[in-house]
């Protein structure tokens, strides 16, 4: 199975990806192999020093693995969370970097001061953030995920006052391995078990490869102690469904949610259809910098009541 993710000009999010201490990170011209991905991935695997009381992560990449297994949980706490920063923030300029969808949740909730988020695909930490003027100007705190390597050292030294992972939010209801491809224009997530993916038929400069340790959104809320999230930002250019079909809705306290759906292939309407069954209603909507229809804001149903 291949995925691709196309890198927006406004933003390049990616599936948030939690990355090793000790990946493997390539850089190959655009007329790299498979035969270079899949040696990538043994050289991974020979190196994989991501363990915890004699229990690795990668041993955890199975179906069979719950996502509230305690290992699992354990793993996350220690090895892959960031705590928040105590440093003095690293900012140009106080403003409000998203699209509109602070605004629509500040509103939304009063201009409530001491909300908790999770913001999936949280970039530098200050380019088109949704939780930057919750954070800064409501004392909002939470939790940040990035993919990128490099971003996330952007994120790092913007000292937000949230944890922060490099990471990824499984497709998939368990932990999952895959090699993240990366040049200046596209982004690709190819799973280990099937390595493939398409020779571009352009040139674009250098290429990256990195294995990529995804884990379930409960799995962080459980290891993040999170209990009760005011507003989850979930932008992952087309995996947003499969994301959103992994959550225990059961178990977990969500009030407002934030979906970009325009690279989502089973459409808006499908995703309408499925937050509805989970209690969920269309609140408002968003378009791009372009103008296409990019954003649903979901509040839950008995908060409108």
């Amino acid at each position: 199975m291949t995925l691709l993710v196309r890198r927006r000009v406004e933003k390049p999010a990616l599936l948030c990806v939690v990355m090793s201490a000790s990946i493997v990170s390539l850089f190959l011209l655009y007329n790299s192999s498979a035969d270079r991905v899949s040696n990538l991935v043994l050289e991974h695997r020979q190196n994989y020093d991501q363990t915890l009381s004699g229990i690795n992560t990668q041993s955890l990449n199975s179906e069979e693995t719950r996502s509230d297994d305690p290992r699992l949980i354990d793993i996350i706490r220690k090895l892959y969370l960031m705590p928040a920063s105590t440093e003095p923030y690293a900012f140009a300029a106080a403003s409000l970097p998203s699209d509109g969808q602070a605004t629509i949740v500040d509103n939304f909730f009063k201009q409530k001061t001491h909300g908790l988020f999770v913001e999936c695909g949280a970039f530098d930490g200050q380019y088109l953030s949704n939780t930057l003027f919750l954070e800064r100007f409501r004392a909002w705190t939470g939790l940040l995920i990035e993919p990128e390597p490099s971003n996330f050292e952007d994120l790092k030294n913007r000292h937000r006052k949230a944890l922060i992972a490099n990471s990824c939010l499984s497709s998939k209801p368990h932990p999952s391995e895959f090699v993240l491809r990366q040049d200046r224009a596209l982004s690709e997530i190819l799973d280990v078990k099937n390595i493939s993916y398409d020779r571009e038929t352009g040139g674009t400069g250098d290429v990256s490869y990195n294995i990529v340790q995804c884990f379930p959104f409960y799995s962080f809320l459980l290891a993040a102690n999170i209990t009760t999230v005011d507003y989850f930002s979930l932008d992952v250019e087309g995996q947003e469904f499969n994301v959103l079909k992994t959550i225990p809705w059961h178990r977990v306290d969500i009030k407002v949610i934030s979906v970009e759906h325009k690279h989502v292939k089973e459409g808006k309407a499908a995703v309408n259809a499925y937050m509805a069954t989970t209690g969920y209603v269309d609140y408002d909507e968003l378009a791009d910098g372009y103008g296409t229809p990019s954003d649903v804001i979901y509040v839950r149903r008995d908060l409108l009541a």
